[in-house]
């Protein structure tokens, strides 16, 4: 699991039951934060089984979730705009977390030592049904 070794971990393991597929999922936003570290932000239309029943109350048909690579080893960005559908690939390790994201002629590759899971939330994404 891509999430195994992150920080925060414990969020997708008891809202989702160890389940975020983060398979086709739409970067809506990326930013270089507190001098080395790498935020994404992410929308999943792919909702998992199992999610707090709280939300319920809301109308929803998507995540939108945050991740942070945390003290930069190395970052790679070639090409430009974002708001694309990709399947970006997440290594995570005690020592080593990376992402690799290709789209057209968008690429981009970061290492950092360590990877964190921020915010998930319910999404109403009115594109689509």
């Amino acid at each position: 699991m891509w999430f195994q070794n992150a920080l925060g971990k414990e969020k997708i393991q008891f809202m989702f039951n160890n389940e975020l597929d983060i398979q086709v999922v739409e970067i809506h936003g990326f930013s270089m934060e507190n001098f080395s570290d790498l935020k994404f932000n992410f929308i999943c239309k792919k909702i998992p089984k199992k999610y707090p029943e709280k939300w319920n109350k809301d109308i929803f048909n998507a995540l939108n979730f945050d991740i942070t690579f945390e003290n930069i080893t190395q970052l790679d960005i070639t090409g430009s705009r974002i708001g694309f559908f990709c399947s970006p690939i997440i290594k995570s390790s005690p020592n080593l977390a990376e992402i690799k994201v290709e789209h057209n002629s968008f690429k981009l590759y970061c290492s950092s030592d360590f990877l964190t899971i921020g915010e998930i939330v319910p999404y109403l994404d009115e594109r689509w049904d």
